[in-house]
């Protein structure tokens, strides 16, 4: 492979590439040929990217007291952004997304030697006349301080070595450039002038056709390439080999995935760097990778408040506080408890602190109030350079990035972070002065355009787009998607330009000659790329019939069998497995054992002894969802804790017929129920805990009154705590209410806020146990188990007992009800793990992945 590289670079020579990609890969080229001759130790060969030639021929010219500034993207985006808003206003929106636009058809402009003064000329659209006036903007900007950007650099490096000023000398070679633009044929004309030999690399000639592939999809397309280069490694591990695939940019960690199917089956089983084996070309926006998106987060914290999934993020990431993060996992699952809010730091330092006294929570929450004071200390402008230096000592106050070894990705990743950081210093060009909102905001869309890929050391297959291939050779390739649909591909001329002078300047795309022309020249390099080369296409995409590109070299027709799709390695799998009894049972509940989960253990005992065993015994919760607005359980704490303030003095029946002062014992509940919600709450949720305020204020008005209608009683405990012990079960129980009858007995209560609960079913038992089993654990006679529905829907009791059902009957019902507790209890405390295979598989879910109830269902 690269057999032109050695005469490329012999004496004073430069090899001068499309892309970087194609530079470093010549480069590692160049230095495995001088250690296999034995060279000890060579001058690094001048191979370099077209951008980076055109900076260092800038660098290297003379005269430079008369050059103008190099500004670099960032800077050209900034300015771009505020021409744009010159011309559309301060409030567009999308400017963005116009932005790099704008900076794409600038770049074609200058590339095609095409004037403003005929853009504007040629404007036919609002969106042609806004470009040509931003750009006049921006033009007049970079001449008035002597900037040159990108776009401007070819032209001046032609301009410096036809005036002399760039020593140009020796031969000059140029790699992987399937169109040439203007600028780059200006810049070759006057290398020769200069003396200079200017060449390009020939396209090699294969002898042997390509073969033609059809598949029945892409993606068994993809897994097939993928087991092909798996067999090529397995001939020569020596080989590089290529896949190359349309629309990789659109789709890439899907399309990687179906190769890694083929080339490396189980790879999901297998340690995290197996998969590194495919190097993926196309790169992640820098933002979209968690260790640049959380540091980002934890900086966004400094200049505006966060949304509780947005804190319960940086909760559970380990890039902050590293360790074991259990206390965190306490405070995430209390944070979720509490309704949504614009949270700042200090109110999530007020809500949460105390609440456990785990190291890391402690850790997290003095970070947080050390992101409460820089938000107190850091008002005031100053420039990019000194908020580039405070950003970077915020994030390492904060732990940032973890304290767990990182992998190679992961050390380029902080790298690239840090480029990243000295670029915003490098802003005080443009923008001398910023606030340390408008910093983050240049970072974070810095962090949004900016393209990352980690480069692989050791993979010998690579998975690229028909672009990045450009100019690269493999000892086999596979070409993907060789459809008439996606060959040649859609044309992308200038939006902002007039399509006639696009045409007239011959620019990419402007005519579907040149978008045709493009594509088979492009696919004719492809293709002769590798000594082995196989290109494939899907019968069907989309429910849609494909058919081979009319722009593909001669093939010769292959059979599919040939190179077989694998399927998935899941599917393989299915029925391998034997399932067999293990004697591994539940241990009975020990002496100094507790459970968890309330009388709920008991309830889920009856109906799902699994359940039980996974919440009573092992603690398992499932997540409260964070929803907006005031979630369900918290609306029923607010009515229980203004209930249990309206008790609590213990009145009696009469006593509460005799209250002429209820409005402000109503309003005295209230603020007890709502009074630490509203310390911590935004305007939106101060707004909705005022609505719930009047709902419950109702509320409590019809629950008096309900009261009052009751025969005698008085109010013995409200929220009162009893120990439940049977069978070896221990539970701490609470209890909503006690009320006690004129004959001494008691009416045990249980308040329901939600949709209408009744206690009985038609046959007369009881649809929950929780009564029952409070029941169990007072050593008082009951007469009366009720259920209180508080809701706007429904008001009343509803129970068995005194007041509800036969009193005759009562004894004998209590009794046998208190066995069936006794016997769940029983049945718990021997292991019983039996599961209800009839439970609705919705009520299943939450605990399906320690239960495998789908699995075990679909198998019955």
């Amino acid at each position: 492979m690269y057999d032109w590289l050695p005469g490329a670079l012999d004496g004073t020579s430069t090899v001068i590439t499309a892309n970087r990609r194609l530079a470093r890969v010549l480069k590692q080229e160049f230095a495995r040929r001088q250690v296999e001759a034995g060279v000890l130790a060579w001058p690094s060969p001048r191979i370099l990217a077209w951008p980076d030639w055109l900076d260092a021929q800038l660098r290297e010219a003379s005269r430079q007291e008369h050059l103008p500034t190099r500004i670099n993207a960032y800077h050209s985006a900034l300015l771009w952004d505020r021409c744009l808003r010159r011309e559309l206003g301060e409030d567009a929106v999308g400017v963005a997304n116009l932005v790099r636009l704008a900076r794409d058809s600038w770049q074609r402009l200058s590339d095609w030697d095409v004037s403003i003064r005929d853009v504007a000329r040629a404007s036919l659209s609002s969106d042609h006349k806004a470009f040509a006036a931003a750009a006049g903007r921006y033009a007049g900007l970079l001449e008035r301080e002597s900037w040159i950007d990108d776009a401007g650099l070819a032209a001046h490096v032609a301009k410096l070595i036809a005036d002399g000023d760039i020593a140009a000398a020796g031969r000059y070679t140029f790699a992987g450039f399937d169109r040439e633009k203007p600028s780059a044929a200006r810049i070759r004309v006057h290398l020769a002038k200069a003396g200079c030999a200017v060449v390009d690399v020939p396209v090699p000639v294969r002898a042997d056709q390509p073969v033609l592939v059809p598949f029945a999809t892409a993606d068994g397309e993809l897994r097939a390439a993928g087991t092909w280069a798996r067999k090529r490694l397995e001939e020569d591990p020596e080989h590089h080999i290529a896949i190359v695939a349309n629309g990789l940019e659109r789709d890439a960690p899907r399309m990687a995935g179906l190769v890694r199917e083929g080339l490396m089956p189980g790879y999901r089983l297998s340690p995290t760097h197996l998969a590194d084996a495919l190097n993926v070309s196309y790169g992640r926006k820098l933002a979209s990778y968690p260790l640049i998106s959380i540091g980002l987060l934890w900086l966004r914290w400094l200049v505006r408040d966060l949304r509780a999934t947005e804190v319960s993020q940086l909760l559970r990431s380990p890039l902050v506080v590293a360790g074991p993060g259990s206390g965190r996992t306490q405070l995430e699952l209390r944070l979720r408890r509490l309704p949504d809010r614009n949270w700042s730091p200090s109110m999530i330092t007020s809500a949460l602190q105390g609440k456990d006294e785990s190291a890391d929570s402690a850790e997290w929450l003095q970070r947080v109030a050390a992101v409460t004071k820089n938000r107190r200390d850091l008002g005031g402008a100053a420039s990019p350079a000194h908020w580039a230096v405070t950003i970077d000592e915020i994030l390492k106050a904060a732990g940032w990035p973890g304290k767990q070894r990182l992998r190679s990705a992961e050390f380029q990743l902080v790298n690239r972070w840090r480029d990243l950081l000295n670029d915003l210093a490098r802003m005080d060009l443009v923008s001398s002065r910023m606030s340390l909102e408008t910093a983050l905001n240049q970072l974070e869309s810095m962090a949004a355009d900016a393209v990352f890929q980690p480069e692989s050391e050791h993979a010998r297959v690579h998975l690229m787009g028909p672009l990045e291939a450009s100019g690269l050779e493999f000892d086999a390739l596979w070409l993907t998607g060789v459809t008439a649909g996606h060959w040649p591909p859609a044309g992308n001329p200038s939006a902002l330009v007039s399509r006639r002078l696009q045409e007239q300047h011959g620019m990419p795309d402007a005519t579907p000659d040149d978008t045709v022309a493009y594509a088979r020249r492009l696919l004719e390099h492809l293709c002769a790329a590798a000594p082995l080369m196989v290109c494939s296409y899907p019968l069907t995409e989309d429910d849609a019939e494909q058919t081979p590109s009319d722009l593909l070299p001669a093939s010769q027709p292959a059979d599919a069998d040939a190179f077989p799709d694998p399927g998935l390695f899941a599917a393989e799998l299915t029925g391998t497995a034997s399932l067999a009894d293990v004697a591994d049972r539940v241990p009975p509940i020990a002496p100094d054992e507790r459970l968890s989960g309330g009388a709920g253990t008991i309830q889920n005992q009856l109906t799902d002894p699994i359940a039980a065993f996974l919440g009573g015994r092992l603690g398992v919760r499932t997540l409260d969802e964070q929803t907006d607005g005031l979630p369900a359980l918290l609306r029923g704490n607010l009515i229980h804790d203004a209930l249990y303030q309206l008790y609590f003095d213990k009145p009696s029946r009469d006593a509460i017929e005799g209250w002429t002062d209820i409005e402000q014992r109503i309003s005295s509940a209230i603020d007890f129920a709502f009074g630490r919600h509203e310390r911590n709450a935004d305007k939106v949720l101060l707004a909705l805990l005022a609505m719930e305020r009047r709902r419950v204020a109702g509320l409590l008005h019809d629950f008096i009154a309900i009261d009052i209608a009751r025969d005698a009683f008085i109010v013995d405990s409200v929220e009162r705590s009893v120990e439940f012990a049977e069978a070896g079960v221990r539970l701490k129980l609470r209890v909503d209410r006690i009320d006690r009858l004129p004959d001494d007995r008691i009416a045990i209560l249980d308040y329901k806020t939600g949709a209408e609960k009744k206690f009985l079913t038609a046959k007369g038992e009881p649809k929950e146990i929780q009564l029952v089993a409070y029941a169990c654990a007072v050593d008082e006679p009951v007469a009366a188990l009720a259920l209180v529905n508080v809701d706007s829907r429904n008001m009343g009791f509803n129970g068995a007992g005194a007041g509800y059902t036969d009193p005759e009957m009562w004894p004998e019902q209590l009794a046998g009800w208190s066995n069936l507790v006794r016997t769940a209890c029983a049945e718990l405390t021997t292991g019983d793990v039996r599961m209800n295979m009839s439970v609705a598989m919705t009520d299943a879910r939450p605990l399906n992945l320690l239960t495998r109830f789908t699995e075990l269902r679909n198998d019955v």
